[in-house]
């Protein structure tokens, strides 16, 4: 039984770029977290709230990548298997 918290590094293991997977067997459900981004200073989050408020969007998107294992495959695997059953 693979209950509880799961953790997936990426390949570059920056802190930025982990995944974290809760798995709930009773409702079968699995809960994900991905870690985006943080902005620095205050002033930086003021100015980018300003952005937002006048609807500027980035052209690139809030994306970022994350390179998963080998090793961690088939725990990923195992993971998905063990909410179909």
């Amino acid at each position: 039984m693979l209950d509880g918290t799961h953790f997936f590094e990426c390949k570059c293991y920056s802190d930025e770029h982990t995944l974290k997977f809760i798995l709930d067997k009773e409702e079968k459900e699995i809960y994900t977290s991905v870690y985006l981004q943080t902005y620095g200073a205050w002033y930086r989050r003021v100015w980018l709230g300003i952005k937002y408020i006048f609807g500027y969007k980035c052209k690139y998107g809030s994306f970022d990548v994350f390179l998963l294992q080998e090793e961690d495959a088939k725990r990923l695997i195992k993971l998905l298997e063990e909410i179909i059953e």
